[in-house]
C-alpha cells in the first residue's frame, strides 16, 4: 500500500462535530486584551490536520504548537489593528464577506432552526415507509392537459401497461418496475404513492420534472439483519423528516421575506463586468490549456485583473441600488472573488446568465445580512467569538504580508551570503517534492480522494495543479528545508512518501508529497550570476523567518502573553485528523476554522527574553 501521511482529509459538516462538543469558556491563553477560550482552542486543534498526530506521546507537543501558533496570530492581529490595517479594503470587503456569512447563519438559526416543530406522528409514518420498497410503474407527461387525458383513459378502462408500452417513458422501465424508497422522491409525490393499494394507480401528481401517474405493482420489505440496521434506519428517518420540515420553514420564510423589496442594478456596469469576466475566462482557458467543454476556474490573479481594469473611480460607482445603503461595485467584486467563479460553457449568453444569477444571489445575501444586523444576532457570544476569530486571522495575514514586503535583499548582503555558502562545510537537509497548487478546496478534496485510492501522486498533480503557479513545475527538485518557508519546514519533518496539506500560500492551497530527502552540502557554482536569483530567494526566506521571530518576540513583550498550561495539557482532545467545512444557513460554506500555519520558533527566544527581564 502506498504510504501517505496519517493526515487524511475529510470534508465534513462542522455542525455534526460541534454538536458532539461541549462549550467551554475557560481561558486557556491571554494575549494582551484578547482571551483565547478553551472552546476556540479545541476547534482549532481538532478541525485541522497535524503532522505526527498519530504518534503516541506527541499530543502534548502538538497542543503547545497549536496554542503558541494561535498566540502568534493574535499578536500580529493586535499590531495590525494599531497600524490601522482594520480599515483596508481587504478588511472592509473580504473579511466582511466572512462576517456576513456568520450573521446570515445566525439569522437562519433564529428564523428557521428555532421554529422547527417535531411531530411524533410524522416520525411514525416515515418509519413505516422506510421499512418497505414500493415497486411501481409510471406514466409521465409534460403538461397537465396531457396527463388528464391519460388519466381519463385509465378511468374508462384502458390498460396501464398498454398505454405505457407506446410511450417514451417505457424505455426507463424496460428492466423492471421503478422502485421507490422513503426519502428518495419529493414528499408530495411520496405521499400519493405510499397511499396506494397494490394494483391501483394514482391521480395525476405534479412534480418538478412533469406530471406523473404511478401504479403500485408490489411491496418488498426492507432487509433487516440486526439492531445496527434498525438504528441506521431510525437515524435516516430522523434526518429526512427534519430536513423536509426545515425546508418547509425555509421556503415560507423566503417567500415572505423577499417580495416587495425595491432593488435596481446598474445594467451598464453589469455589461462591462460580464465582458471582463468572459475575457478573463477565455484567457484562463488558454493559459491553463483547458479543453472545450471542461470547467474553467478563474484564479486570484484573474479577479485582481478584473478589478484593476475598472479603475478606482468606477469601483466606487453604485452597482446595486438597495434601499438606504447602495452597494458599490468594489464590494460586489471582492465578494465575487471571495466565492470564486467557474463555468464549463463558452457561450457568452450562458455565462452572462450565470453571472446574472450570481448578482441575484448577492442581493439576496446582502438583504439577509442586513436583516441579521437589525436582529442583533452578532450579540450572541458564539457568533461574536467566531467572527472575532476570523477577524484576527485576516488582520494577522495583513501584518505578515508587511514582513514579506519589507524583507528586501541588497546586492552587498547577497554577495556576502554567496561567499559564506561557498566556504561552509555544514551539511543541510534537502528535500524533493511533488506539489499541487489550487485555489479551490473542492479540488483539494478530489486530490485526497485520489490519494486514498492510491493513484500515482504525479498523475494527480498533472491533473489538478494550477499550471500558472511555479512556472508549471510539478516536481520541485532538491531544495534546502530552510527555504520555501512553511513548505520547506514541514517537508523537512515528513518521511519519504508522505503527503501533506493543504497549506494556504499566496491565495492558493498547496498539497505536496515528499519523494526524497538527503543530507548534503550545497554545491555553489563559481559564477555568482548563475545562482544569484536562487540565492536571493533563499536569503529573503531566511530574512523573513528571522524577522517573524524577532517581531513576534517584541510583540509578545509589548502586549503580554499568558498560557494556562495546566488547562492546556489536561484538556481532553479528540484526534479527528480532518479538515472540516462549516455549512452556513442561507447558503455558503467555509472552513470551520482558519488554516493557521504552525509557528513556534519565536517561543524559546521570547521565554529567554522573559528570563532576562529584571
Amino acid at each position: 500500500m502506498q504510504k501517505y501521511s496519517q493526515i487524511l482529509l475529510f470534508i465534513l459538516s462542522f455542525n455534526t462535530l460541534l454538536n458532539a462538543q461541549k462549550g467551554n469558556d475557560e481561558i486557556i491563553a491571554e494575549v494582551g486584551p484578547i482571551k483565547v477560550t478553551a472552546e476556540e482552542f479545541k476547534k482549532r486543534y481538532e478541525f485541522v490536520p497535524h503532522v505526527g498526530r498519530h504518534i503516541q506521546g506527541r499530543e502534548e507537543r502538538l497542543k503547545a504548537e497549536t496554542i503558541y501558533s494561535i498566540i502568534s496570530e493574535k499578536l500580529w492581529a493586535l499590531e495590525a489593528e494599531e497600524l490601522g490595517f482594520d480599515t483596508t479594503a481587504v478588511m472592509n470587503y473580504s473579511f466582511q464577506a466572512v462576517e456576513e456569512m456568520y450573521l446570515r447563519d445566525a439569522l437562519y438559526q433564529k428564523e428557521i432552526k428555532s421554529k422547527l416543530v417535531k411531530d411524533p406522528e410524522k416520525y411514525t409514518e416515515a418509519r413505516r415507509r422506510a421499512l418497505v420498497y414500493l415497486n411501481t410503474k409510471f406514466l409521465l407527461a409534460d403538461d397537465e392537459e396531457e396527463i388528464n387525458r391519460i388519466y381519463n383513459e385509465l378511468q374508462n378502462g384502458a390498460s396501464f401497461d398498454s398505454l405505457l408500452s407506446i410511450r417514451g417513458e417505457a424505455v426507463l422501465q424496460k428492466d423492471g418496475p421503478f422502485q421507490i424508497h422513503f426519502g428518495q422522491i419529493e414528499e408530495t409525490v411520496e405521499d400519493s404513492v405510499y397511499s396506494l393499494e397494490v394494483g391501483k394507480f394514482s391521480t395525476p401528481i405534479k412534480s418538478s420534472d412533469g406530471w406523473y401517474i404511478f401504479k403500485l405493482i408490489s411491496v418488498t420489505p426492507e432487509t433487516i439483519k440486526d439492531d445496527k440496521d434498525i438504528q441506521n434506519i431510525d437515524k435516516n428517518v430522523r434526518q429526512i423528516v427534519e430536513a423536509r420540515e426545515e425546508n418547509k420553514v425555509y421556503q415560507n420564510y423566503y417567500k415572505s421575506f423577499f417580495p416587495g423589496r425595491k432593488v435596481q442594478t446598474n445594467g451598464e456596469i453589469f455589461w462591462s463586468f460580464s465582458g471582463k469576466v468572459i475575457s478573463a475566462l477565455e484567457n484562463r482557458k488558454k493559459l491553463s490549456d483547458v479543453e472545450d467543454g471542461k470547467t474553467v476556474h478563474l484564479e486570484a490573479e484573474d479577479f485582481n485583473k478584473i478589478k484593476d481594469q475598472f479603475g478606482q473611480d468606477s469601483l466606487e460607482l453604485v452597482f446595486i441600488d438597495l434601499e438606504d445603503d447602495p452597494v458599490i461595485l468594489e464590494k460586489f467584486l471582492y465578494t465575487f472573488a471571495f466565492e470564486g467563479f467557474y463555468t464549463a460553457s463558452s457561450d457568452h449568453d450562458v455565462i452572462r446568465g450565470q453571472l446574472n444569477a450570481r448578482v441575484r444571489r448577492f442581493i439576496e445575501q446582502e438583504l439577509l445580512a442586513r436583516e441579521a444586523n437589525t436582529k442583533n444576532v452578532k450579540n450572541d457570544p458564539e457568533v461574536n467569538s467566531d467572527i472575532n476569530m476570523w477577524r484576527d486571522y485576516y488582520l494577522a495575514s495583513l501584518y505578515k504580508q508587511t514582513l514579506f514586503d519589507s524583507s528586501n535583499v541588497s546586492d552587498e548582503a547577497l554577495l556576502n551570503y554567496y561567499n559564506e555558502k561557498r566556504t561552509s562545510e555544514n551539511l543541510a537537509t534537502q528535500v524533493n517534492i511533488i506539489e499541487i497548487f489550487t485555489d479551490s478546496l473542492e479540488v483539494v478534496e478530489k486530490i485526497f480522494n485520489e490519494v486514498e485510492k492510491e493513484i500515482d501522486f504525479k498523475k494527480i498533480a498533472q491533473k489538478y495543479s494550477n499550471k500558472r503557479v511555479q512556472n508549471a513545475v510539478i516536481e520541485s527538485g532538491y531544495f534546502p528545508v530552510t527555504s520555501r518557508g512553511e513548505i520547506g519546514r514541514i517537508a523537512g519533518s515528513l518521511n519519504i512518501g508522505e503527503v501533506y496539506g493543504p497549506i494556504e500560500k499566496e491565495n492558493q492551497f498547496v498539497v505536496f508529497k515528499v519523494i526524497d530527502k538527503k543530507e548534503s552540502k550545497d554545491t555553489i557554482p563559481d559564477s555568482f550570476d548563475d545562482i544569484k536569483a536562487e540565492l536571493k530567494k533563499q536569503l529573503k526566506g531566511e530574512n523573513i523567518s528571522k524577522k517573524m521571530i524577532e517581531n513576534t518576540v517584541k510583540l509578545a513583550n509589548k502586549f503580554g502573553v499568558k498560557v494556562n498550561e495546566k488547562l492546556l495539557y489536561n484538556m481532553n482532545i479528540k484526534n479527528y485528523n480532518m479538515l472540516v467545512y462549516r455549512y452556513m444557513g442561507f447558503g455558503g460554506r467555509l472552513l470551520a476554522v482558519p488554516l493557521t500555519p504552525t509557528f513556534i520558533e519565536w517561543v524559546e527566544p521570547w521565554q529567554r527574553s522573559q528570563n532576562d527581564l529584571p
